[in-house]
């Protein structure tokens, strides 16, 4: 049986505005099993349950959809706390006796605990491109065995064409400076210790269909990417194809990527440079126990430094240091090397957020002498929704280890993302 969905984007962050690429991928998801669905985007809304009322009142819905794109900013420094505003709207339309589903990557950080917060119905746990689709059919089918559903486990449907760009108000994006996302792939084999997203298994698109994914947002007036994969070269032979198709498409855009130092090639950074990818940004841990951990050491960072330097591309570093147990030597070993190996900016993070069922969180809380480095007292039952901190460094001292080199940011202290920033 047809069933009426409506999909709501409550994100309102605006530095930069972000389209709801995830409700745009599940749209052509559930469409393909003949349901009708609308999205409700609520970003630059100044009446957001008004809004809301006014299309449950009118659009005779079936179930409601919840996208958590963040659970809050993630870094420590001008810290926001999206749950509670996100819990009023969840609330508002729970008036409406409709069954809420959560999803997005903010709520998969700690599904169960976010769902019971804002008091939702059900939850997708990853991609929810074949999950979400069961779950309506097992819900018609009054077939439901548990209120959380692991989408990571399903995976995605790599033959979806998404043609994007249609139910959002696009020209707003566009006038506001906002940068279109896309992704190539699900999933990410770094075995970095605080990371939500690593180790989980990778999902491939088909390289064609996102290549026309990007041919159709082009046509319709965005010609600026920022890729949403965790790390674009989980697969280097992946990587390489997928620019190769871009390239030969002729398709005129500018993109920006988040990379992990290895692997590399010398021609995969040809390549990027052949499709315009004007930045990379390397997320990167001074503690070398985490680089051995993900298989590359300083030697590589010089090396893909170099390679950045040679094709013209900007390379931005987010550095992480401080990690529970890491000496300040290796801090200051890190905060040499790219003095001496200059990229074009290092955005350096110091404070670790506390998330449930990661290897960091479960060191912190185990061992009582890290507490005392925790930005606020751990409550009864924590739950850790509200953010808090790990960190043994202080802003003073990464300050005096930088000694004013402009190259160094300290994360957080201004708001806005290094692909907006032009260096």
């Amino acid at each position: 049986m047809e069933l009426k969905i409506l999909l709501i984007n409550p994100n309102q962050m605006k530095v930069p505005p972000v389209p709801p690429i995830g409700l745009e991928y599940l749209k052509t998801a559930i469409e393909k099993h003949e349901h009708r669905v609308k999205i409700l985007d609520l970003c630059f809304s100044s009446t957001p349950e008004i809004e809301i009322k006014t299309e449950l009142q009118n659009g005779n819905y079936d179930i409601i959809g919840f996208t958590i794109r963040n659970v809050d900013f993630g870094i420590y420094f001008n810290c926001d706390f999206y749950l509670p505003k996100i819990r009023k709207l969840v609330q508002f339309a729970k008036q409406f006796d409709l069954p809420v589903v959560l999803g997005g990557a903010g709520f998969s950080s700690m599904p169960r605990e976010i769902l019971e917060y804002l008091g939702a119905d059900y939850g997708i746990v990853g991609p929810g491109e074949i999950a979400f689709p069961r779950f309506l059919h097992s819900w018609q089918e009054n077939a439901l065995t548990e209120d959380l559903i692991d989408g990571w486990k399903q995976g995605i449907d790599p033959n979806l064409i998404h043609r994007r760009g249609k139910d959002i108000e696009l020209s707003r994006y566009l006038k506001e400076d906002g940068v279109f996302g896309f992704q190539t792939h699900f999933g990410c084999t770094n075995q970095c210790p605080y990371c939500v997203e690593a180790n989980k298994k990778i999902w491939f698109r088909n390289i064609k269909n996102v290549v026309d994914e990007l041919r159709i947002l082009v046509k319709r007036g965005c010609n600026h990417f920022h890729l949403c994969d965790s790390e674009f070269n989980n697969d280097l032979s992946f990587s390489m194809r997928f620019c190769e198709t871009l390239k030969e498409s002729g398709i005129s855009l500018k993109w920006a990527l988040y990379m992990k130092p290895k692997p590399y090639s010398e021609k995969l950074y040809y390549l990027l440079s052949e499709t315009n990818a004007y930045m990379i940004t390397l997320s990167v841990d001074t503690d070398e126990r985490i680089q051995s951990l993900n298989s590359y050491s300083y030697q590589d960072l010089e090396n893909v430094i170099n390679l950045c330097s040679k094709y013209k591309i900007q390379v931005s570093i987010d550095l992480m240091t401080g990690y529970p147990g890491e000496s300040l030597d290796s801090t200051k070993k890190g905060l040499e090397f790219f003095k001496k190996h200059r990229p074009n900016q290092v955005g350096i993070g110091f404070y670790y957020r506390l998330a449930k069922n990661t290897p960091f969180t479960n060191t912190v809380l185990k061992d009582s002498q890290f507490h005392k480095n925790l930005t606020r007292m751990l409550n009864e039952g924590e739950n850790l929704l509200e953010p808090i901190f790990y960190h043994h460094l202080e802003k003073n001292m990464i300050e005096d280890f930088i000694e004013g080199d402009e190259l160094f940011s300290i994360s957080g202290l201004k708001k806005g993302v290094n692909y907006q920033r032009r260096v």
